[in-house]
């Protein structure tokens, strides 16, 4: 009976396989094990190399008559007698599907993963004047998001927006930004502009005009892109 391959019959499970003996679920299960079992593979496949000289010695026989009839009877037909150029077809299928499974399951198992392909993101720390003032963002491309950590502005009824200075020196508005921080969708006119050693920029503006053409006063906080 297949099973893990813990079970301490596992070595004759492997030449069952390589043999093609088994039929049904339990060689599903035996293939099942020799692409989960790098040890089973190769256990199936040093079967394979180990039987296929010892059955080319042996001599090829058919069935007696009466061994024949027999079968016959229990399975209620007369099935065509093999011949032995069957025999040996199959004795080789037998074989070749064991060394087939094993050499496939040892591929699947040994061949070099590719890490997943890296996505370049921008990223930036801004900085204000305080010490503690210091503000992580993040720009996902896929998505078009900037990530904002929470900050605190100051406030006299106003609130911080952000904004990009890319190289011709022009502030663009991303928009007004939430103290709490969050995810921030950029305006996909904007995306372009988030790139490596733009500047991104917060003042204190009214949020109820925004977004603004123009930054009212001074930034409270400044920080360069990078692109890692």
């Amino acid at each position: 009976m297949v099973d893990t391959a813990e079970e301490p019959n596992r070595g004759a499970l492997a030449a069952e396989l390589a043999l093609g003996l088994l039929e049904g679920e339990e060689r599903a299960q035996g293939l099942r094990l020799c692409i989960s079992n790098p040890a089973f593979a190769r256990e199936v496949e040093g079967w394979s190399t180990r039987l296929a000289p010892l059955l080319d010695t042996l001599p090829p026989g058919l069935p007696s008559s009466r061994v024949w009839n027999a079968v016959a009877a229990r399975i209620g037909d007369k099935p065509e007698r093999p011949s032995l150029n069957r025999l040996r077809a199959w004795r080789a299928g037998a074989l070749t599907s064991g060394a087939i499974a094993a050499g496939l399951a040892l591929f699947i198992v040994s061949r070099p993963i590719e890490p997943p392909a890296r996505i370049p993101m921008a990223v930036s720390q801004l900085t204000g004047t305080g010490e503690a003032q210091v503000l992580a963002i993040s720009y996902d491309p896929q998505k078009g998001v900037l990530r904002v950590g929470a900050q605190k502005t100051p406030g006299d009824g106003k609130g911080p927006e952000l904004w990009v200075i890319p190289q011709d020196g022009v502030p663009r508005s991303l928009g007004m930004m939430t103290h709490e921080g969050g995810a921030m969708p950029v305006d996909p006119a904007m995306r372009p502009l988030l790139a490596a050693d733009a500047t991104l920029a917060i003042t204190m503006e009214d949020p109820t005009t925004a977004p603004h053409a123009a930054p009212s006063g001074l930034p409270v906080m400044t920080g360069k892109i990078s692109i890692i």
